[in-house]
């Protein structure tokens, strides 16, 4: 029985293949382990306080309808 060289070049390439994705991961991974973190994005919601009274605004609220 002749044996299949097809097969065993096959098994050659899918075990350098296996390796060489094993190594980009792990590679992968340690580079995104040391670079620093993006800090995140600040809400737009948080904005500072005035501390300043807006009259006016109470003027209005006091003018509604009450039902």
């Amino acid at each position: 029985m002749k044996k299949n060289k097809i097969s065993s070049y096959f098994l050659i390439v899918s075990v350098f293949t296996l390796i060489t994705l094993f190594l980009y991961v792990s590679f992968q991974s340690y580079s995104k382990l040391l670079t620093p973190i993006k800090e995140a994005n600040a809400n737009p919601m948080l904005k500072p306080i005035n501390p300043q009274l807006d009259t006016q605004v109470l003027d209005e609220i006091e003018k509604r309808i009450l039902y």
